[in-house]
């Protein structure tokens, strides 16, 4: 039986075509998925991001509050209120010097000398040793 010239060329234009879009259709479906992947990696880096944002508004918030700014103002610039009186003490060494000044003296005498630590002088100054 003899196929007609007519059958094989439409035959083999089928597969051909059928080929082309198979493999279309592939490479569609793996372009999809690295679209998705990549989509999906975005959405994780926004949703990190705005962590992020949430961490430093709420930081923000916080730094402009009217007590954080008040105790920055104290803290680093030595600034007060009007009706205030300002005092820096080194708490650190206060307490060693303070009992060793104790046990070498004896009681702390209400005179100011030269040579006392800054710590009891404003103690005296302000009433708290005498």
């Amino acid at each position: 039986m003899k196929i007609p010239l007519f059958a094989k060329l439409s035959l083999v234009i089928l597969v051909v075509g059928t080929g082309a879009v198979l493999s279309s259709s592939w490479k569609e479906m793996e372009r999809s998925k690295r679209i998705e992947a990549e989509v999906d990696s975005l959405r994780q880096e926004a949703d990190r991001i705005r962590g992020e944002n949430r961490t430093v508004e709420e930081k923000i918030a916080f730094f402009s509050t009217d007590s954080f700014e008040e105790r920055a103002a104290k803290e680093k610039l030595g600034m007060k209120k009007k009706d205030e009186q300002a005092v820096m003490l080194d708490t650190g060494t206060m307490a060693g010097q303070e009992s060793s000044a104790r046990e070498e003296t004896g009681p702390v005498s209400p005179k100011v000398s030269s040579d006392m630590p800054n710590y009891r002088k404003w103690g005296i100054y302000f009433g708290m040793m005498k």
